[in-house]
C-alpha cells in the first residue's frame, strides 16, 4: 500500500477520504461508487485516492481494516470476557444464561442504535449480504471471532466439542436473528409503523430475541442485567 504522507495536511486528507469513503460504501455500495463522488465529498482530488490507497478498490480494503480496527474496543474485551465465563460455567448451564442474555443485549444495542454504528453497520450488512473480492477483512477481522464465540456458548450449552456442524450451524442461526433486524428492518419498520429504531423498540427487540434464542438452546431465562456479559 503506498505510504502515507508525512504531513498533517496529508494525514487530513488519508483520513478524510477514509471517513467519506466509509459513508458513501455504507449508502450505495462499493460498485455504486465513483471515484468523482469520492473527491466531491472529501474535497481530495484523484491523484490523493492513487496517492494514499492505490485507487478506489484500495481505499475500500482499508475502509474495511478501519472499521476492523475501530470496532476492536467494542468486541475484543467482551468476546475474551465471554469465553473465560463459558470456561467457569462447567456443566451448569443455568450460568450460561446472562452470558446470552448480555451477549445479546449488548449487540442489538450497539448495531441498532449506537451512532458510533451509523455508517460502519450497514456496510457490515451489505458485505453480509453481496459479499465483496475483500469481504475476507471482515470475516477475519471481525465476523469469525464473534461466530467462534457464539459457537463456544452452544457448545458449552449441548456439551458437544466447539467445532461440532451442529454447534456452528446453531450459532449461525443465533446472529441471523441478530443480523436480520438490521438487514430486513425497513420490514418491520413497515409492520409496526415504526419511522426507525429508538432506544425502548431496540431494548423490547432484545428482550424478544433473547427469549427466543434461550427457548431455542432449552434454557429458561433469568433477570440479569443486560450489560452481563460484557
Amino acid at each position: 500500500m503506498p505510504k502515507e504522507v508525512p504531513s498533517n495536511r496529508g494525514d487530513e486528507t488519508r483520513n478524510q477520504l477514509l471517513e467519506k469513503g466509509l459513508k458513501l460504501f455504507s449508502i450505495h455500495g462499493y460498485e455504486s461508487v465513483s471515484t468523482r463522488q469520492l473527491t466531491r465529498d472529501s474535497g481530495a482530488n484523484i491523484a490523493a485516492i492513487n496517492y494514499h490507497f492505490g485507487g478506489k478498490e484500495g481505499l475500500y480494503r482499508a475502509v474495511l481494516e478501519q472499521l476492523v480496527n475501530d470496532t476492536e474496543p467494542y468486541f475484543g474485551p467482551g468476546l475474551q470476557k465471554i469465553q473465560d465465563s463459558i470456561l467457569t460455567t462447567t456443566k451448569d448451564r443455568k450460568k450460561l444464561v446472562p452470558v446470552i442474555t448480555g451477549l445479546v443485549n449488548n449487540l442489538f444495542r450497539f448495531l441498532l442504535q449506537d451512532d458510533f454504528m451509523c455508517w460502519r453497520a450497514p456496510l457490515v450488512m451489505r458485505e453480509y449480504a453481496n459479499p465483496s473480492g475483500n469481504f475476507d477483512i471482515l470475516y477475519k477481522g471481525r465476523i469469525e471471532p464473534l461466530h467462534r464465540t457464539i459457537t463456544a456458548i452452544a457448545a458449552a450449552v449441548l456439551q458437544k466439542p466447539i467445532d461440532d456442524e451442529e454447534c456452528v450451524i446453531r450459532a449461525h442461526a443465533i446472529l441471523g436473528q441478530i443480523v436480520v433486524f438490521g438487514i430486513a428492518r425497513v420490514v418491520l419498520w413497515k409492520r409496526l409503523n415504526w419511522d426507525g429504531y429508538s432506544p425502548e423498540r431496540v431494548a423490547t427487540i432484545a428482550e424478544i430475541a433473547t427469549q427466543s434464542l434461550l427457548n431455542s438452546l432449552e434454557l429458561s431465562s433469568s433477570k440479569s442485567s443486560p450489560d452481563e456479559g460484557n
